[in-house]
């Protein structure tokens, strides 16, 4: 088999991408501060190779890709607002869709700038 050529780097550094992040997140936690006790998750970047965004509900850390900075701000807002509604529901069932739409009823749409 032929291996496959390395992805370009980031267009921005991890520092940048941080920025961006921290900066999404404090947009978002004022609508989970009374779930989370006014305790903000830590937020963290680095390059992720399957998933744009991950949650530790142990550690109260959120993970961002470093490449969702290379997608639309709506993309990005979009999976920021996901990983704090794992601060509600762990899994993605039925409640989990429930909250994502009440909170951002066109999350479908923003999931699909993912791709």
């Amino acid at each position: 088999m032929l291996a496959k050529p390395a992805p370009a780097p980031c267009l921005y550094t991890k520092e940048e991408c941080l920025a961006l992040f921290t900066q999404m997140s404090d947009e978002v936690f004022p609508l989970f501060s009374d779930i989370l006790k006014g305790r903000r998750p830590t937020i963290k970047a680095r390059e992720m190779k399957t998933r744009w965004g991950s949650c530790n509900l142990r550690t109260h850390t959120i993970t961002l890709n470093t490449r969702l900075t290379e997608k639309p701000r709506a993309a990005i807002e979009y999976v920021v607002m996901h990983e704090y509604v794992h601060f509600l529901h762990a899994d993605h069932q039925a409640g989990f869709h429930a909250e994502m739409e009440r909170l951002m009823p066109d999350y479908k749409q923003r999931r699909k700038l993912l791709r």
